[in-house]
């Protein structure tokens, strides 16, 4: 992964932290214990990495292949 310097507002990241906390794999509830996780998991639903890719557009990013995710202190990150 690679940092990209550009940071989600508190606001945005109690968002992804919700979408992330939905986690829903194969119609079953998946714990994650950060939106981190919850984001970057290969089993997250497509709608908690769109969200995040989303918000990292809106600040600015480029688009890229593949999709930002983030850290645990709301840093975007290229995944």
């Amino acid at each position: 992964m690679k940092n990209t310097g550009v940071f989600a507002t508190k606001g945005e990241l109690e968002t992804l932290k919700n979408i992330a906390r939905r986690g829903w794999m194969n119609g079953d509830r998946v714990m994650v214990f950060s939106v981190q996780e919850g984001i970057n998991r290969d089993d997250a639903t497509c709608s908690a990495k769109e969200a995040c890719h989303k918000v990292a557009l809106k600040h600015g990013l480029p688009e890229i292949l593949g999709y930002y995710g983030i850290d645990a202190d709301g840093g975007f990150v290229e995944c």
